[in-house]
């Protein structure tokens, strides 16, 4: 399967792949991941500047009120690497996001010890709650740190079928399938996000 090239005037939603670093500098409303790689942070159109090799994306939306640090806000797991995960975060506190932003999670701010890969903690599709360490551009670097945080729904790698906890393990009523995950301590119901306690910034890195 091959990924369609993105091109000047393109419109882009938040976490779509833009390119990589070989082809460009990335530019306002776009970011970086530890590959190399450059994806939108916001809702918006392409442009790619060929003299400074930059490519960009312009806001086509009213602009937001970000998440801001500390915030507690929901969202789904939409790409996984063996080191990181891209969030669509659609609520922050209480209150739903008229378009969603860009959140970034780093495999040293999931589970508060050695994790050897992010596959291990979530898979693309998962509803989490997490807090907001970070907010630079309309990207906010979130944290699963507690029990508090982490999966909230995830579904069967298998069959697509909603996973049910069983004991510390989720487990598909339909294949019989058993996975693991990162889990929230609220796992199952999906409730309002209520604000935590201010914690210090997280050092910058991976």
């Amino acid at each position: 399967m091959t990924t369609q090239r993105i091109k000047e005037g393109d419109s882009v939603l938040p976490g779509e792949r833009l390119g990589v670093i070989e082809e460009y500098l990335p530019g306002e409303g776009t970011f970086q991941d530890e590959d190399d790689v450059i994806y939108a942070s916001i809702t918006g159109i392409v442009h790619i500047d060929m003299k400074e090799r930059k490519i960009s994306v312009e806001a086509t939306t009213r602009t937001p009120v970000y998440p801001k640090r500390n915030d507690v806000v929901l969202g789904e797991i939409q790409h996984v690497t063996k080191k990181s995960a891209i969030v669509n975060i659609f609520q922050i506190e209480d209150t739903p996001c008229p378009v969603t932003f860009s959140g970034y999670l780093f495999i040293k701010n999931t589970a508060g010890g050695y994790v050897e890969q992010m596959r291990d903690l979530f898979a693309p599709g998962d509803l989490i709650i997490a807090r907001v360490q970070q907010q630079a551009d309309g990207l906010a670097r979130l944290s699963t740190v507690g029990t508090r945080f982490g999966v909230i729904k995830a579904s069967c790698s298998r069959c697509g079928e909603p996973l049910h906890l069983q004991g510390r393990r989720l487990e598909c009523t339909e294949c019989g399938n058993y996975e693991q995950r990162k889990l929230a301590k609220n796992y199952g119901k999906l409730s309002k996000a209520e604000p935590v306690e201010e914690e210090p910034p997280i050092e910058e890195g991976i």
